[in-house]
């Protein structure tokens, strides 16, 4: 078996083959689409901020802008004010960019109350969020500051030896539906724009909308609050999932998971928690690695946060692994902790679906993962004619909605480990 495996995997390492990726769930309705929040900081310019508008008109996508108040002049107002009339959301990114964490609070409104004035005088609306310089906080700024904090998904735009090329690579595999994006559109940032150029379409094809933080939230169904810094709105994922076991009922700053547990509970299980955290950001899952060399420590993000409660699903478990190259198996530990900051964990649960599911992979429906749903999984993604998979979403191991190379490179991993 391993080396039929092994030549139905070379597929996971080719850089030339051309593999059929094709959204799940295109029976009955239509799919609700998932949603991309894009965020640009640091203008507001005639040039740039002007580039990037004329993309968003192009592919009728809507962003918010961070701006800065010393930036606003009068022919930069005008880029505001096409923004705005073309739906666009603006928003707060201080008045002189300099960091916040030790200004006085008369400092601190001086910073916020100057470009609310800019912009309502532009616009006739104050900013509805608010982007930290240097996305640094504290919790004075966040006593003080009477708007929601947003960080987002760091594309590194900001760096010139960032070319073109990896930021289409980060924007595309920072791509999950309800993720915010931290980017720039400073004057001069060229390659930024070159980068939306490519990724735009390509998102757009794989079912994304583009829309303003303000609608992300709406439509996500959660309400923005403070003491919070956001990189992502998701909608809760766990309605239909019962209570398995109590983790921990008492208040813990961290907890080890048994992993054993998990990986014999596959992807029907969800962990959720509630928690405070000084820091603003969620807790995380901890990789960890010290028996042996190379050691390890990757953070796990969850895949549901709102600023109270925290919801890890195996799909951002499995993302981990397959980005890092390992499994349960080569790990010394996981452990619930802060990312950063201090963090309260309270009433931790391991929660399972209530309605049984089919097994994991079993893409041709006869009840059990095995070479032949590999094999089928293979010809369906080679676009073989006649080819037709009896349960898609089961082969969906990347957990994004749609079936490509990435689910069968994990699929063979998955037999793989079945084997040994």
């Amino acid at each position: 078996m391993r080396s039929i495996l092994h030549i139905l995997g070379a597929v996971c390492t080719s850089a030339t083959l051309l593999l059929t990726s094709m959204p799940l769930g295109t029976s009955g309705a239509e799919a609700e689409p998932k949603l991309l929040a894009l965020a640009f900081d640091d203008g507001p310019n005639t040039t740039t901020t002007n580039e990037v508008l004329d993309l968003l008109a192009q592919y009728d996508a809507k962003a918010s802008f961070f701006v800065i108040g010393t930036n606003i002049n009068e022919e930069s107002a005008k880029s505001i004010k096409r923004a705005y009339d073309m739906g666009m959301e603006i928003d707060n990114h201080s008045k002189t960019h300099t960091s916040m964490m030790n200004m006085t609070p008369e400092e601190m409104l001086e910073e916020i109350g100057y470009v609310d004035e800019q912009v309502e005088a532009i616009t006739g609306e104050k900013t509805k969020f608010f982007r930290p310089p240097f996305i640094g906080v504290s919790q004075s700024m966040y006593d003080t500051i009477d708007l929601p904090f947003v960080c987002g998904a760091d594309m590194q735009d900001y760096m010139a030896q960032v070319d073109t090329a990896q930021r289409v690579e980060n924007i595309l595999n920072a791509a999950q539906d309800g993720t915010i994006y931290l980017m720039h559109d400073a004057a001069g940032n060229d390659q930024t724009v070159e980068a939306l150029r490519i990724a735009l379409p390509q998102l757009i094809e794989e079912g994304y909308e583009f829309v303003t933080i303000s609608e992300l939230f709406e439509r996500q169904g959660e309400t923005p609050q403070r003491g919070i810094l956001y990189s992502s709105v998701t909608k809760y994922p766990c309605k239909g999932y019962t209570l398995r076991e109590t983790l921990s009922s008492g208040t813990v700053d961290k907890l080890a998971l048994d992993m054993a547990a998990l990986q014999a509970l596959g992807d029907s299980y969800a962990i959720e928690m509630e928690y405070t955290s000084t820091s603003g950001y969620p807790p995380v899952i901890a990789l960890q690695r010290w028996s042996s060399e190379p050691s390890l420590w990757h953070a796990v993000q969850p895949g549901y946060s709102n600023g109270s409660k925290a919801v890890f699903l195996p799909s951002d478990i499995l993302s981990a692994f397959a980005t890092l190259g390992v499994d349960y198996g080569d790990l010394d530990g996981m452990t619930l902790s802060a990312y950063g900051g201090e963090i309260t964990l309270t009433d931790i649960r391991l929660l399972v679906k209530e309605d049984a599911q089919p097994p994991t992979g079993d893409v041709n429906a006869d009840g059990t993962f095995d070479l032949r749903d590999v094999v089928l999984l293979q010809k369906w993604t080679a676009a073989v004619p006649g080819t037709v998979l009896a349960d898609g979403p089961s082969g969906d191991l990347h957990a994004d909605g749609r079936l490509d190379v990435r689910d069968l490179c994990l699929m063979k991993r998955a037999l793989l480990q079945q084997s040994e």
